[in-house]
């Protein structure tokens, strides 16, 4: 079987909105899941978004 390569979840900082590269986490299908990081690495931020779900997020 060939190997799919997995998307990338990517997280939008709330405050800056830097986009950040999920953690890769093992998921309970053996694939990967992705986590947003701790917090922003350009303004300290700690909230994140989904980028999928950027275009519809309101503060």
């Amino acid at each position: 079987m060939a190997h799919s390569p997995e998307r990338v979840e990517e997280f939008v900082c709330e405050d800056c909105q830097v986009t950040h590269a999920g953690t890769p986490v093992q998921g309970s299908s053996g694939g990967h899941e992705f986590e947003p990081p701790v917090s922003c690495g350009a303004c300290g931020g700690t909230e994140f978004v989904s980028t999928e779900e950027w275009i519809h997020h309101r503060k």
